[in-house]
């Protein structure tokens, strides 16, 4: 009998061992496949999500089709580059816009061109800058020759009306946080327009507005602003996304229909300090901004 029992324990024991073993290999694996998805897989993915404005419309009213690009981070021009502006393409918008952190070194000015050139030169396309061209040094002059060569307006705390046919939209571009962000500059001048899209790179400005840029915001009633940044966390688990740049403020990624003006902060292409994104697949937006 005590043979039978120290056989039956060693069986047990060995079985147990299986299982620690087992778990142990599965847990190495699932957490290979996350590192794996993390840093190859979600980064080099990219998808288009689509909007309406606003969300019920007559079939009658015409539309404007406008592309956000934001937070490229543009390290070379790439497959993954080449993907991108032919995806933006084959979207046929009216307007391209750039949301800022195109690029975050000199040296990738080159490759930005590229991906510029790539692009259907015959879109209209607007820009703003984000925090890394400026803590990168990039020349802005350079900056916005370059935009300029491929039908492309920098706007940096500047409006413009965008006039395509019987159809317009004014577009206010202001600086970054990390600069000298100035709607009241940007409105100078300018006559309120029953259309307007306001661009700011970082989302966080949505709540800095002083009492004056609210008072212009109730008198040029802007119905939407444009924003990027975040990368929707880069790294969110389930939701929750821990590690968001400073200029972030409450924001994460998606719609936030509080406060001044309605916000759509877009999670951005490229990645940054990490090479990494997990949970913030990136995007391309588009927008059907349906016109009165």
């Amino acid at each position: 009998m005590d043979g039978m029992r120290t056989g039956f324990n060693v069986m047990s024991k060995t079985k147990k061992r299986k299982k620690c073993l087992f778990a142990g290999l599965a847990i190495f694996v699932a957490l290979g496949l996350l590192i794996l998805n993390a840093l190859v897989i979600e980064p080099n993915r990219f998808v288009v999500t689509y909007h309406q404005l606003p969300k019920q419309v007559s079939p009658e009213r015409e539309s404007l089709k406008l592309v956000q690009v934001s937070d490229l981070h543009l390290k070379q021009f790439n497959n993954r580059a080449r993907e991108i502006a032919e995806q933006v393409d084959r979207l046929k918008p009216d307007v391209v816009l750039f949301t800022g952190d195109s690029i975050d070194k000199v040296e990738q000015i080159d490759g930005f061109e590229k991906f510029l050139a790539a692009l259907d030169r015959q879109t209209p396309k607007y820009a703003i800058v984000g925090n890394w061209e400026y803590w990168a040094g990039i020349d802005l002059q350079r900056l916005n020759r370059i935009y300029a060569t491929y039908n492309c307006r920098l706007l940096i705390n500047e409006s413009v009306l965008h006039r395509q046919g019987d159809r317009s939209l004014l577009i206010t571009g202001i600086d970054d946080l990390v600069s000298q962000p100035d709607l009241i500059k940007s409105l100078a001048g300018i006559t309120p327009h029953a259309n307007h899209l306001l661009l700011a790179h970082s989302p966080a400005y949505r709540d800095a507005f002083s009492t004056e840029e609210r008072q212009l915001l109730a008198k040029y009633k802007p119905q939407l602003m444009l924003s990027g940044h975040t990368h929707g966390g880069q790294l969110a688990f389930f939701g929750f996304a821990p590690l968001r740049p400073p200029g972030s403020g409450r924001y994460v990624s998606g719609w936030y229909r509080d406060g001044d003006v309605p916000l759509y902060v877009s999670r951005g292409l490229g990645v940054s300090v990490l090479p990494a994104r997990m949970g913030a697949v990136p995007e391309i937006s588009y927008f059907e901004w349906f016109i009165d």
